[in-house]
């Protein structure tokens, strides 16, 4: 059987699951809006919104249908409405059996509100029908709902109307169920029932018949049935349709969209702003590098690759002389590793000799440095020696070559 879920705009909303027919099938439950989502996400959700607020009308219309009606409904209505006709909303129903079409206007203002309730809560409605269109339709008698101090009248042949039922007595007699030639249904809550039943049994007196019967469960399942009939007149048109396919999920995942191209837009700032940056510090090396390759290449006449003419330059400088100062160089790292305390102050290379001027803490740290370099093949001759407050100060000449 096909469900719907049937939610009216009440304080506090309440709900029920009918059928197909508009029957229920469950109970009424009360509660936040929140609280229906989960009902509503596995069937079908049909809103009754307040009559009190829905101006209903059958205007002369100079046109019978298409697109070309929406536009002359507003200007149509204009006398029945307080206020400027771009402040109201308007859903267009089915033309009755003498052609005369049923028009619904609210402010729009009010209609953006409770979708926007809805929304927030999870709810996506399929229709949202006033509850005075809901109303049971009987051409004998005038129907009326009294509920929540609200009475919903609809007489035969003409439009329902919603009416404040404080007090009471007058709300029958602005109502029209006065008179002998009046028989009405009336539909009272069971909360209404025991707080006015003398004044609604006094009604008996003044009307032709009265068929009364209690809503021991509010008024909500009686409407229901006629928010599910096929037919009944949605404010759901106009810029309120409902969202389907694309547009739907557009509306759900729009946020997550815009935050994902934020987010995006970010990365790609961030990395662009990051290649820029990198570009200038290449920019800023090559530059230096170029004017170091001057400096230790005097007579190139041409820089054009530095790192290349600088690795070509000490490469040939190694090969033509494979135990010249880079051999010595290491030779005197490892000499100093067996000489702790002793470090190199200055160093000249010339002639094939290495000329270091060294710092040692005593006499014993040179005589060990010249071993180590005598075990190397390398001969170490000190030229001179200082002594100073933190030790000896000495200069001392490297040869490339072992002395004979």
């Amino acid at each position: 059987m096909n469900q719907s879920l049937v939610l009216r705009l009440s304080d506090p909303p309440c709900w029920v699951v009918t059928g197909a027919d508009g029957g229920r099938l469950g109970p009424v439950s009360t509660g936040a809006l929140a609280d229906a989502a989960p009902i509503a996400a596995e069937r079908p959700l049909i809103v009754i919104v307040p009559g009190s607020s829905v101006t209903l009308a059958r205007p002369e219309l100079p046109v019978k249908g298409g697109a070309r009606l929406a536009q002359v409904v507003p200007y149509a209505m204009e006398e029945l409405l307080a206020g400027e006709v771009e402040q109201f909303h308007f859903g267009i129903g089915q033309a009755d059996d003498a052609g005369r079409t049923l028009v619904a206007a609210l402010r729009r203002e009010e209609m953006r509100g409770w979708t926007d309730a809805l929304r927030a809560a999870g709810l996506e409605p399929q229709a949202m029908v006033p509850d005075t269109l809901c109303v049971p339709d009987n051409p004998g008698m005038t129907v009326a709902v009294l509920d929540s101090g609200q009475l919903l009248v609809r007489a035969p042949g003409e439009l329902p109307v919603a009416l404040d039922a404080e007090p009471l007595t007058e709300a029958f007699a602005l109502a029209g169920l006065e008179g002998e030639d009046r028989h009405v249904q009336l539909y009272v809550s069971q909360h209404d029932w025991q707080r006015s039943r003398e004044m609604i049994e006094a009604l008996r007196e003044v009307t032709g018949s009265l068929d009364l019967q209690l809503l021991p469960d509010g008024s909500l399942p009686l409407l229901a049935a006629g928010a599910v009939r096929p037919g009944a007149l949605s404010l759901l048109q106009g810029e309120f349709s409902r969202r389907t396919g694309w547009r739907a999920g557009w509306e759900r995942w729009r946020i997550a969209a815009f935050v994902g191209l934020a987010a995006l837009a970010l990365h790609v700032g961030v990395r662009g702003y990051d290649l820029v940056r990198l570009n200038a510090e290449q920019k800023r090396l090559d530059a230096a590098i170029e004017q170091a390759a001057r400096i230790a290449l005097p007579d190139a006449a041409r820089i054009e690759d530095a790192r290349a003419q600088v690795a070509q330059r000490l490469g040939s400088g190694a090969a033509a002389d494979p135990e010249g100062l880079l051999a010595v160089l290491a030779a005197v790292g490892g000499a100093l590793a067996g000489a702790p305390g002793s470090t190199v102050e200055s160093l000249g290379w010339r002639d094939r000799s290495l000329e270091l001027q060294l710092a040692a803490p005593n006499t014993d740290a040179f005589a060990r440095f010249s071993q180590a370099m005598a075990a190397r093949g390398l001969g170490a001759d000190v030229a001179s020696a200082l002594p100073t407050d933190k030790g000896v100060l000495a200069q001392v000449r490297i040869r490339a070559r072992p002395s004979p």
